[in-house]
């Protein structure tokens, strides 16, 4: 019901108690403790009515070869108001013979009548305890993760609109694209109320398959895999149909994505059928540009021939072996792969009826300046994978010598895991190359210090992950933007300081992965944390980037607009500015940013690699020296100093 309404309520109910106690004769005064009921009898049928009419207001939409459908307004304090039309079908039910394949959406679902759910559809089938460890302190902040309605049925979106005046080109529209890291993860989880309510744009969140149902591939055209990615294109090609109903405008459409999300809009940028759909982009905490990301189809077989066996299919054909799964439990089949490292896979040359969804690994794209040329807002948090690293904060009650061996077990696990030498068939000559990678990381990390102490030791490790794994990319990424298109990068070391929000982040950890979402999504205007409110100074914050960021959708400049005088200047290659999330929102310079780092991993270290790739050792029986190691090892030593001391 409206304010006025509410209103009017009010004072019919107080002119009727009035009223009837002036016509009464004193001789009856003493029913009056009767009248507030009597009049709350013949007020609440219209207070009803109201409420139905005010709901008999919501407007209907006619959505297009498919049906009607009405919102449902949601508030808060029953003040804040936006319109949520929840569970809008944009893909027929990937169930039966849909299953591990691509979205069916000609024709699209339709339904009779007027479609009005009043909350989300379930989520795409996952195994909850597939969350990763480092993900739940921020999770337990926003969702219960542990208790969530889940089915294979799930290709919904939802889109949440503001109330009130409509700009005259239309609301700008923000797709969101969930992290989880291609295995779990919810439209469900994201409270768009305070984004939607507080600047006034439309947000859409999307389910899209994820986990063995989005990612499977039998390496050919019976299941070429990828398919949670076509059900975000799906999706993105509903909203740019379709948004116009709702107030949007069609012609600005911003996909924002976290994590896997983001890395999902670097797929997009590369693809020729989503290029068309949206028209800038906000990636975040992402790793767009590494290789890593994205898996080979001949990595899938291995796994293939165990998941056959295991629910007795035949393997080959792979028409059978597909058909088989098909007839399988959705549940047993994420209960087989939990913990299974999901990807993107390159799918070119697996289908005769498509040049696949991706053909080359997205770096090359953006190497060649074959991307979608777009405004994009990048950016990272200052220790991103720093609660990932096992023992880690055990490092305080190590002597000197413990923190250190700790430190280099990391570093060589860290790179012996992503590194393959292909050409390589001798095993110690691989893992003597190996070693020569670590040794040039460990050069370029090691500490000044001949006995650095734990404090140390933890803020080489959290560089190095938060360097390595997204930032160097980040910072590569905005480097191909900006040479195109306005370009903002940022890093995020603003942490929250309201206790309850960070009690389970050790206290020497600033801003790990996910933590800068509560700030973008104004989780300090949900609710309150174990009955103690968010400090004032957080909602502060939350209001600067969810500013800063939806001006960035609607203008492709964060600062145009922003409700406090913040200069975030735009990165150039040949001024790579990025703005630090702090207290004072300062812009880098080489005093307060380690830009030798992006140089480290972007141009020395892919080098250090290629080269160990195509060096083998070979030894002089003369004088038993193995000449590979000297060479490769005085090789890497002068490139790197040439690095930290020139460049």
């Amino acid at each position: 019901m409206s304010n006025h309404a509410t209103a009017q309520t009010v004072i019919s109910f107080v002119n009727c108690v009035v009223g009837i106690q002036l016509s009464l004769k004193s001789s009856l005064r003493h029913i009056s403790i009767m009248l507030p009921t009597l009049c709350l009898f013949f007020i609440l049928p219209a207070v009803i009515f109201g409420a139905k009419e005010r709901s008999d207001r919501l407007p209907v939409i006619s959505i297009p070869n498919q049906g009607d459908i009405k919102g449902v307004e949601i508030s808060k304090n029953r003040v804040h108001k936006i319109i949520a039309y929840y569970g809008i079908p944009y893909a027929h039910p990937p169930l039966e013979h849909l299953r591990f394949a691509p979205p069916m959406t000609e024709p699209l679902p339709s339904w009779e009548g007027v479609r009005n759910l009043t909350t989300y559809m379930p989520s795409c089938l996952q195994n909850p305890e597939d969350f990763r460890d480092e993900d739940l302190p921020f999770f337990k902040l926003i969702a219960n993760t542990t208790d969530m309605d889940l089915n294979e049925d799930c290709l919904y979106l939802n889109v949440f609109v503001p109330t009130g005046n409509v700009p005259t080109a239309g609301f700008a529209t923000i797709i969101w694209l969930h992290p989880g890291h291609f295995t779990t993860g919810s439209p469900a989880f994201w409270n768009p109320h305070a984004l939607v309510y507080r600047q006034r744009v439309i947000v859409v969140t999307v389910a899209f398959r994820i986990n063995i149902f989005g990612f499977l591939t039998t390496m050919d055209g019976e299941a070429p895999g990828n398919f949670g990615l076509m059900d975000q294109q799906a999706a993105m090609t509903w909203v740019k149909n379709n948004i116009d109903k709702f107030s949007g405008n069609p012609n600005n459409i911003c996909l924002m994505g976290y994590g896997t999300g983001g890395t999902s809009i670097g797929i997009h940028m590369i693809n020729p059928e989503s290029k068309e759909l949206f028209h800038k982009a906000i990636i975040m905490s992402a790793n767009v540009l590494s290789s890593t990301e994205i898996k080979r189809p001949i990595e899938e077989k291995e796994y293939l021939d165990n998941i056959a066996h295991t629910f007795g299919c035949i393997r080959t054909p792979t028409s059978q072996l597909i058909d088989c799964l098909r007839r399988a439990e959705g549940k047993d089949l994420i209960q087989f792969t939990s913990n299974t490292n999901w990807k993107p896979v390159i799918d070119a040359g697996l289908s005769n009826k498509s040049s696949g969804f991706i053909p080359e690994p997205p770096n090359i794209y953006f190497e060649r300046g074959e991307f979608h040329q777009i405004p994009i807002l990048t950016g990272y948090t200052h220790m991103e994978k720093v609660l990932g690293v096992k023992g880690l904060d055990q490092i305080k009650n190590m002597n000197e010598n413990a923190s250190t061996d700790f430190l280099n077990a990391l570093l060589k696990e860290v790179i012996t895991s992503d590194t393959i030498f292909p050409n390589i068939t001798d095993p110690n000559c691989a893992s003597n190359n190996s070693e020569h990678i670590t040794d040039a990381i460990s050069f370029f990390y090691g500490s000044s210090s001949p006995s650095p102490d734990s404090r140390e030791i933890r803020k080489i490790i959290a560089d190095f992950t938060t360097e390595k794994n997204f930032a160097a990319s980040t910072f590569l990424l905005a480097t191909y933007s900006s040479k195109f298109q306005p370009t903002f990068m940022y890093r995020f070391d603003m942490k929250p300081v309201t206790a309850s929000a960070v009690e389970q982040i050790p206290d020497w950890v600033t801003v790990p992965h996910l933590f800068d979402l509560l700030y973008l999504w104004g989780v300090p205007y949900w609710a309150s944390l174990d009955e103690t409110q968010w400090e004032y100074s957080d909602k502060r914050i939350s209001d600067t980037i969810m500013s800063l960021w939806t001006n960035f959708a609607k203008s492709s400049d964060p600062s145009v607009g922003s409700i406090y005088p913040i200069t975030w200047e735009p990165f150039k290659p040949d001024k790579p500015g990025v703005l630090i999330v702090n207290g004072t929102f300062d812009m880098s310079n080489t005093k307060n940013f380690n830009y030798k780092a992006f140089e480290f991993w972007n141009d020395y270290y892919p080098k250090v690699v290629k080269m160990a790739s195509q060096c083998c050792s070979y030894t002089d029986s003369s004088t038993n020296i193995t000449f590979s190691r000297y060479l490769f090892t005085l090789s890497v030593t002068i490139q790197l100093l040439y690095y930290l001391l020139f460049r």
